[in-house]
């Protein structure tokens, strides 16, 4: 079963005298139940105007999308969705136990569910040591948690954050991905968009690529990554000039990495990659298939969407 559908969605806006602006054209994907699907793609790419689609902020302007079966225009879905826009903007005078209880008040939970809930977030979300402090007092990652635990007090079926990364320490991002986990474990479906393509490696089954307006690539991300081999990658402690030059001269790559040497070879053939740096003997400690990054990826289709490559 899907959680999320959309086919053929489009949104276009008046751009001047009868002109217009094309933010999403021809989407279509599938999001399965339980899973954590990552968008991906450049600032103005048309991420935040599909999440707002699916949100039902704003009206496709053609095509249609559906959640958990229902069209999202249905309001009776509301409650099954959780939601962390990019930048939160909350009443600052807000604690963090007033904001929760405004998000559970607002989706019909009864006084000793919001209290339960609210408990059990601020504890998720490491707030609970300033649940009676002004959220203008708060750091921008700390509010971004506030959010979070706002996005989950309803005890969503499926979540969707946008950028939920963005303004977090490392000690932060470690949060919320064990969140995200989490929140998996237990059934529910993630659809976050994020520029830490580290996170989205680390956390999602599939992804999609958006530029320009367009779906370049969606799939699981172990099929997108499970591509044909590009060489080997040898790792190397010391590296003398004269095996610099014997490399070179092969056009395979040389980059030092705090005392290391990487050397990318450009052959797929595993024998002759071995002939390449058995000479290297004790120097050599590491060597392992050499395949393009999930970052490699997205930057390859934005590179093709600009006319850059074939």
């Amino acid at each position: 079963m899907n959680a999320i559908v959309v086919e053929g969605i489009s949104k276009t806006y008046p751009d001047g005298f009868r002109g217009k602006k094309v933010a999403v054209e021809g989407l279509s994907f599938e999001v399965p139940q339980g899973a954590v699907f990552g968008f991906l793609g450049p600032n103005g790419a048309g991420k935040s105007t599909t999440i707002k689609i699916l949100l039902n902020l704003i009206v496709p302007t053609t095509g249609h999308a559906t959640i958990l079966d229902r069209p999202v225009t249905d309001k009776a879905i509301r409650n099954r969705v959780g939601y962390l826009p990019e930048n939160p903007n909350f009443y600052d005078y807000l604690t963090p136990d007033e904001l929760l209880w405004f998000g559970g008040a607002t989706s019909g939970m009864t006084p000793s569910r919001i209290r339960e809930r609210t408990d059990q977030l601020l504890r998720l979300v490491d707030l609970g040591h300033v649940r009676r402090k002004r959220l203008r007092t708060f750091s921008k990652g700390m509010l971004q948690r506030a959010g979070v635990g706002l996005a989950l007090v309803n005890d969503p079926d499926v979540v969707v954050f946008d950028e939920p990364m963005s303004g977090l320490d490392p000690l932060g991002r470690k949060l919320m991905a064990d969140i995200i986990r989490g929140l998996k474990q237990e059934g529910k479906t993630i659809f976050f968009s994020s520029h830490i393509l580290h996170d989205v490696e680390d956390l999602c089954d599939h992804v999609g690529i958006m530029v320009k307006g367009r779906l370049r690539r969606v799939a699981r991300l172990s099929e997108l990554l499970s591509v044909k081999l590009a060489g080997w990658k040898a790792t190397v402690k010391r590296l003398t000039d004269s095996d610099r030059a014997r490399l070179a001269a092969l056009s395979w790559t040389c980059s030092d990495r705090g005392g290391f040497t990487d050397v990318q070879i450009h052959d797929q053939d595993l024998g002759k990659a071995l002939d390449a740096v058995r000479n290297l003997g004790d120097d050599l400690v590491e060597f392992s298939p050499l395949r393009p990054t999930l970052e490699d990826i997205v930057l390859q289709e934005v590179e093709c969407a600009e006319g850059r490559t074939a």
